[in-house]
């Protein structure tokens, strides 16, 4: 193409779009408010969950399928953690070892008879981490990347166990939004903030689905009472 010819196309674009950009103003709590009625008056701006309750909502989604390749249980104090590892290792015929998040509530658990450390580069193996956070809608869970957490822990395994708190379970994904914008305002955003949905799964071949491609093939969410 003629450069000066390409020159002109360039700015004539450039133009067209300087002359369409928005001429309103509106502060940010006039938009906030604005965005708070249309929730209000669309009955389509937010699915329907499955339960008021936001654990159960989202364990009940799970326990429908909607979540690819993940299963869920409830336990009622931390302690049981270790038994209940224990058990999805029986489940799935895996030797008693895992990586586990290296965070207080974890490391100091009674995990006899498990090894916690092994090396997820291997095949096979199962990692376990600490959610931030839980959203019903998605049946998701959040992961803040950060000193004791490395992300690679989430994706690497091939079997993978989220552990999260009751009282850390969101109704809704905007929820989250909310509070990912309060942790930008105090300039405190991490690396990486990681929503997970189920397993990773690509249809891209022959439009057979096939778990596992990009990271777990199998996700275990264990909810924890910590009210």
């Amino acid at each position: 193409m003629n450069k000066h010819i390409s020159d002109m196309s360039r700015e004539k674009i450039f133009n067209a779009i300087k002359s369409a950009k928005p001429t309103i103003t509106a502060d940010a709590k006039t938009i906030e408010d604005e965005a708070l009625e249309l929730l209000k008056e669309s009955e389509f701006a937010r699915p329907q969950l499955m339960s008021e309750d936001a654990t159960e909502a989202l364990m009940l989604r799970i326990d429908a399928g909607l979540v690819i390749g993940t299963t869920c249980e409830k336990i009622s104090t931390l302690d049981m953690l270790p038994h209940s590892v224990k058990q999805f290792f029986d489940r799935n015929s895996l030797p008693a070892e895992l990586k586990v998040q290296s965070v207080e509530p974890l490391n100091k658990l009674n995990w006899q008879g498990i090894t916690t450390d092994i090396d997820i580069v291997n095949d096979n193996t199962v990692g376990l981490c600490w959610a931030e956070y839980g959203v019903a809608e998605t049946g998701s869970f959040v992961a803040h990347s950060s000193p004791e957490m490395p992300i690679l822990l989430n994706f690497l395994p091939l079997y993978l166990i989220a552990i999260i708190p009751k009282s850390k379970i969101l109704h809704y994904m905007d929820d989250y939004a909310l509070i990912a914008n309060e942790i930008a305002k105090k300039k405190q955003t991490p690396r990486n903030m990681c929503l997970i949905s189920g397993v990773s799964g690509t249809t891209d071949i022959e439009g057979v689905l096939v778990k596992g491609a990009h990271g777990p093939e199998v996700l275990h969410i264990i909810i924890v009472e910590d009210e």
